[in-house]
């Protein structure tokens, strides 16, 4: 699985350039990086390089070529940028086969190895056709490695390349009334792989309601197990039958076989990992947007780095139930959204350094700390909660997931909170990301910037 992930900003530009190239060809050179998915490549698209003057040996209707002197300059500058490089070029024509072409495959037979051979980074190609962006990364050899998606990223996602064909009768009929409330959301819905980190309280409502929505591939990630009573009164999916097994069993189990009897459609893949590893991290480098619903500092510092460096929306949620006097007095459930464009949750003060570093030592040297009195409070003690706020923070984890995906979403504030016991809402900020903030440095980096925070036994692949 190949994924081409571009800002919005550079989409935008790239966009208007080969509009103003029309009726002729017109193409650019992209700086591009990678990180590496589980299953495929994460193509991160960098800044655009705009041709010079002389930047065409030939550009017309139906051909493009760069010169040997721009190719060499674009070399040089993505190597001095630690980086790959991709070449976009336009097909303005509508009448012409959304693809590449047979002189486009040639000259990319060409350009691969030597492209290969220069480049310190990898190399791809992509066409911006009427109906959509079409992109292959490059071998060495030549060969076209078709990309599965074409995604651009600023406060919302968009899918750049061409819709998929339409769902059967069957699932028109089951999707009716969703179709109607979600308008061209919906096709873009039905086409997301989502991953949800936690299969908890929050989790387990949230990935039910993907089921439900309808999303082509879910994947669950939690390595906790199904230990105790309350479990059952909040993960969708638990029953006390569960609590009477001979062995623990584990929530992605529990819930991935609840989402399974829906039977709605939707992939549901059952990962019983820790995200704080690196396979698991990597497993989440494949998904179209990520759902954080766990209520720990140091998984949400790994998927800030997958936000940030490698372009994948985060969606983080959490919920708080408030006691004052021992009487209930607030019901808060918070939403931030994380992409590139937004404050990332060390800007928030979310989560913190310190936190993280408690979190990731061993059970016994944690234990030695508290007896000698460094650490004091409930550390990793879990909060009080009740599945009616549970069901809240998923029902608008959920909903900024849709938000995310609309045409309007970029309106839509990336950090708020709703209290289901007052019926108040309010935003929350800050609304930029701090100039200096840890997020700032490693923004489309990819596997230049290693994944932060992961224990040293767990820094490498397995």
């Amino acid at each position: 699985m190949r994924r081409l992930v571009t800002s919005d900003e550079v989409a935008d530009r790239v966009q208007a350039l080969v509009q103003a190239a029309a009726p002729a060809e017109g193409g650019y050179f992209c700086l591009l990086r990678a990180g590496r998915g589980a299953h495929g490549p994460r193509l991160l698209v960098g800044d655009v390089l705009a041709p010079p003057a002389d930047a065409w040996d030939d550009q017309h209707a139906d051909m493009l070529t760069p010169s040997a002197r721009w190719i060499s300059e674009v070399i040089s500058t993505a190597n001095a940028e630690d980086s790959g490089l991709l070449f976009v070029h336009s097909h303005p024509n509508p009448r012409h086969p959304a693809g590449f072409s047979p002189p486009d495959r040639e000259a990319l037979a060409g350009l691969g190895p030597v492209m290969a051979a220069l480049l310190d980074g990898p190399f791809a190609a992509a066409i911006v056709h009427p109906e959509g962006w079409i992109a292959a990364e490059v071998d060495t050899d030549g060969a076209l490695h078709p990309v599965d998606h074409v995604q651009a990223l600023g406060r919302g996602l968009r899918l750049l390349d061409p819709p998929e064909p339409v769902v059967r009768r069957l699932e028109r009929d089951v999707d009716a009334r969703q179709a109607d409330a979600l308008g061209a959301v919906h096709a873009v819905l039905r086409r997301l792989h989502v991953g949800v980190v936690g299969a908890g309280g929050l989790g387990s409502p949230a990935a039910e309601a993907l089921e439900r929505m309808g999303v082509a591939q879910v994947t669950l990630l939690d390595c906790d197990v199904l230990d105790t009573p309350s479990n059952v009164r909040r993960v969708f999916g638990s029953t006390a039958a569960d609590l009477r097994a001979a062995a623990q069993p584990l929530k992605v189990d529990v819930v991935g076989r609840h989402l399974d009897t829906i039977n709605l459609g939707p992939r549901v893949r059952r990962l019983p990992w820790d995200v704080r590893t690196e396979r698991a991290a990597r497993e989440l480098l494949d998904c179209d947007a990520v759902l954080c619903t766990t209520d720990t500092h140091s998984s949400r510092a790994v998927l800030v780095d997958l936000a940030y460096a490698y372009g994948v929306p985060v969606l983080d949620v959490g919920v708080r139930a408030g006691a004052r006097d021992g009487a209930l007095a607030g019901l808060a459930a918070e939403v931030r959204v994380l992409t590139p464009t937004t404050p990332c949750l060390w800007c928030r003060g979310t989560i913190s350094a310190d936190v993280v570093r408690e979190e990731l030592l061993p059970a016994e040297q944690l234990e030695q700390l508290r007896r000698d009195g460094y650490l004091v409070g409930t550390h990793g003690a879990p909060e009080p909660s009740v599945v009616a706020l549970t069901m809240l923070g998923a029902g608008l984890v959920t909903c900024a997931l849709l938000a995310l995906i609309s045409p309007d979403g970029h309106d839509a504030r990336d950090g708020y909170v709703v209290d289901g016991f007052f019926g108040d809402a309010h935003p929350v900020g800050p609304t930029e990301p701090e100039a200096d903030c840890w997020c700032r440095q490693i923004t489309w980096r990819g596997d230049h910037t290693p994944i932060s925070w992961l224990p040293p036994e767990a820094s490498t692949s397995r």
